[in-house]
């Protein structure tokens, strides 16, 4: 029997995986942001003394050609992630683990609020004041947590943070759990599960910083838009309708991750004039445009706080393409493949007692641009290892493994590759900046186990939890 047009359009869209659209969603993105950013370098309210202008230019248009290049290929080969085969429906997996996941959660968060504010017990007595104090005073929070007074009473502890490590992926299975199977979850799981996923965000507050908070913004929100173009797109309404209040919530935390910075900006840098003065160069001077500071002195208040805003932004979006213009023409010294990695650079040098802090680009350049408390971009920590020319092969392999999981997760529900979808969203909008995932031992091993736990699972044919069964 033939079949009408709206059962075939609904047939053909049936499978997520199936719409081109869809599938190249994550491809355009990345290259409409980062193409954004670097428009934002040239005409931004900031006036950069870039330097090696023209190789700078020529080194980003292939980065985001071979990204390009790396996705296409992932894409034309994805029947190697999607293979199918029946398993546990994702409400059976969330029966089975909630509890072990939400213990380990726990563990994590509680080391986690430790290790970030330098208290001095595993168990946060303060929590409710440090809270409130964080909102009232961010920075005196965050110059307290700076302080010799706080690090001197703080003593960490190696094993604790290796278990940290180990653990730290469980913080997003949670999310996964939460968002594949509320419904289905009792109220006390829904409370529990809810509260503990929010937590780093007032361990974030304590201290006034912003990371924290925008890692639970950036997981709730890419974890949630995940399921939901993982849904059949005629069940996405109900899908959405099923979750309201966990909607809600994550939409809180947006809006709450937004006035947050906002607030800490205004009081860490309260001006146009003084954001600019902060970001030191020895290289050249950096200003903001006349043009764009005039209009903002002239026009009324809410515009100039929304000015304010927008220089502070293009600040955290640009300065890093600033210390790559500087770095470019510096002869490479190997880092022996562990200098795209602050963390582990750091941990050499404390444990081992192998520097190799001074062979990157970062410390080369440190008289001109620090290379401690300014950014440099995620190229140029790559380029630590295989040159600025070398970092197109991590670009082609980046856009190969984010197709690759992006398909994975759309066709499979894959439980790693939903998870990893949140890393590599904050991998790559931190290009511009720094190698924000690998940067910090949480996330650093959070990818690394979630990427085995993926391509084991390819290895062995099975699908995840909550995939929909072979015909």
């Amino acid at each position: 029997m033939a079949l009408t047009r709206n059962e075939l359009e609904t047939t053909t869209h049936s499978n997520p995986s199936d719409s081109l659209p869809l599938l190249w969603a994550p491809c355009i993105c990345t290259m409409l942001y980062l193409s954004g950013t670097l428009l934002l370098l040239k005409y931004g309210p900031i006036d950069w003394p870039i330097k090696n202008e023209l190789e700078l230019w020529s080194l980003n248009a292939l980065y985001l050609s071979m990204f390009l290049v790396g996705y296409g290929a992932a894409l034309w080969q994805r029947h190697r992630w999607t293979s199918r085969g029946g398993v546990p429906s994702s409400r059976d997996f969330t029966a089975r683990f909630f509890w072990p996941i939400w213990a380990c959660a726990t563990l994590v968060a509680l080391i986690g609020h430790r290790n970030l504010t330098l208290g001095p017990s595993y168990i946060p007595t303060s929590l409710f004041s440090d809270f409130i104090y964080g909102l009232i005073d961010p920075l005196g929070a965050y110059l307290y947590k700076l302080s010799d007074e706080a690090k001197e009473n703080f003593s960490g502890n190696p094993l604790i943070t290796l278990l940290f490590g180990v653990l730290a992926f469980s913080k997003l299975v949670l999310v996964y759990m939460l968002a594949s199977s509320w419904p289905s979850l009792s109220r006390l799981k829904k409370i529990l599960g809810s509260a503990l996923a929010i937590f780093p965000i007032v361990s974030g507050v304590c201290v006034g910083t912003n990371k924290p908070v925008f890692d639970v913004t950036f997981v709730f929100t890419t974890i949630i838009l995940a399921h939901v173009f993982m849904t059949p797109r005629a069940e996405r309404l109900q899908f959405i309708k099923s979750r309201r209040t966990l909607n809600l919530l994550t939409a809180f935390i947006f809006v709450f991750a937004g006035a947050y910075f906002h607030h800490t900006m205004s009081v860490r840098a309260p001006g146009l004039e003084y954001a600019a003065k902060s970001l030191h160069s020895t290289a050249g001077v950096i200003r903001v445009r006349p043009g764009f500071q005039e209009y903002c002195e002239t026009s009324g208040e809410m515009t100039a706080k929304g000015c304010h805003l927008f220089s502070i932004g293009a600040i955290y979006l640009t300065q890093g393409y600033y210390g790559m213009s500087l770095s470019t023409d510096i002869p490479m010294e190997t880092t022996y493949g562990v200098g795209h990695s602050k963390f582990i650079v750091d941990a050499l040098r404390k444990y081992l007692g192998v520097d190799l802090a001074p062979r990157t680009f970062q410390q080369k350049i440190h008289e001109q641009w620090s290379a401690t408390s300014q950014w440099h971009s995620a190229y140029s920590q790559w380029a630590n290892d295989v040159g600025f020319l070398g970092v197109a092969f991590v670009m082609l392999a980046l856009g190969f493994y984010a197709c690759a999981i992006w398909t994975s997760a759309l066709a499979t529900h894959n439980v790693a590759a939903v998870c990893s979808i949140p890393l590599l969203t904050m991998l790559i909008i931190f290009i511009p900046a720094n190698n924000q995932v690998f940067n910090i031992f949480e996330s650093l091993t959070t990818f690394i186990i979630l990427f085995i736990a993926w391509v084991t699972s390819l290895a062995f044919g099975q699908r995840s939890p909550g995939s929909p069964r072979a015909a």
